[in-house]
């Protein structure tokens, strides 16, 4: 939680930290550092709702239990916090619900729209959201690197690729169906099959497939104003481009299926963070180029502040994901052996 982040900080566990979203004030230890990015707020509301959030009960108001101070803070309105923690959950518990609103960062809603197109929105004049690094108030000379490092990243435009990846809400990997992944293979995959089978990479063409169905569920997105990453002939070619990275940055000793697995859970969390499994394997006496004893270790990296060199990852999560990939890709398969 942000309210552990604070405390590692004070008691100087970290020396920096960049919260979700800049907190409405902070203890008197600790100091602002430069703003990492800002972005406008957006109400979000049925579709026959002119004006999100104008028509709506209080206790109809819902936002994320993260965003929940600083939108308070920004609004003078009470919010309710909601039971989900992604966007995707609550817009979908709203919808249920028929009269609901919410405020998300108005970056989100790209990402959104292929989950919901008819949603109503509203930009809120003048609200923004920043976030913003956070040092020890002591720390002069860190809090002179980081704006140093700050004003060459805008330089030369890195911090723009980061803002677009840590703006976009992280998608919540439910085990498809097996019988709306059945239909999904006969409906969707038709369209993307020709550009999987064409990408020559390290994993074949099922696996680039499942991983696009695990994180886009297909979608084509062939329309004039679709941004180009989100083409499927793009979006595959750059799965396998990626996966070519990753098979070069494993050890060689991690051999057969094992490594397409590594290469898998990598793909979600980086080397850096299965090279932390792998020595938390070791230390545990099993076997660190072995699956099936590194997928035991991965939730460990889950544990606030970690010893691990690379720190906190969702590990549970990068397991979760190389379970659906593999699904899906031997669905896809018997399926295909069988028209």
């Amino acid at each position: 939680s942000e309210t552990k982040l604070y405390q590692a900080l004070t008691n100087n566990t970290v020396h920096i930290a960049a919260p979700r979203f800049r907190p409405a004030a902070i203890k008197p230890e600790l100091a602002y550092g430069p703003v990492l990015f800002t972005t406008t707020l957006v109400g979000i509301g049925p579709e026959n709702d002119a004006a999100p959030c104008s028509m709506t009960e209080p206790r109809q108001h819902l936002v994320l239990p993260h965003l929940h101070g600083a939108i308070t803070a920004i609004t003078g309105s009470d919010w309710q916090k909601s039971e989900g923690t992604d966007s995707v959950t609550l817009i979908n518990k709203m919808i249920d619900k028929a009269e609901f609103c919410t405020i998300l960062p108005a970056t989100w809603r790209a990402a959104l729209r292929g989950y919901f197109p008819s949603l109503n929105e509203q930009l809120l004049p003048g609200a923004t959201l920043s976030k913003q690094w956070l040092v020890r108030a002591g720390d002069t000379a860190l809090l002179s690197t980081l704006y140093e490092f700050t004003h060459l990243s805008r330089t030369n435009g890195s911090l723009a690729v980061l803002k677009d990846e840590l703006h976009e809400p992280e998608k919540v990997l439910v085990k498809p169906e097996p019988r709306e992944l059945v239909e999904h293979i006969t409906t969707r995959y038709p369209a993307i099959q020709q550009a999987a089978e064409g990408v020559q990479s390290t994993l074949d063409g099922t696996y680039i497939a499942a991983i696009d169905y695990v994180l886009n569920d297909w979608q084509t997105a062939q329309h004039e104003q679709a941004k180009e990453s989100d083409k499927p002939a793009i979006r595959l070619a750059q799965i396998g481009r990626k996966l070519d990275n990753l098979q070069a940055q494993l050890p060689a000793r991690i051999q057969g299926s094992d490594r397409t697995w590594f290469i898998l859970a990598a793909y979600y969390l980086g080397t850096e963070h299965i090279e932390d499994a792998r020595q938390l394997t070791a230390q545990a006496g099993a076997n660190p180029d072995l699956w099936v004893d590194v997928k035991q270790q991965l939730p460990r990296l889950q544990t606030d502040y970690s010893a691990t060199r690379t720190g906190f990852a969702n590990g549970a999560q990068a397991v979760i994901f190389v379970d659906q990939v593999r699904y899906v890709a031997e669905t896809l398969t018997l399926l295909m052996k069988g028209t």
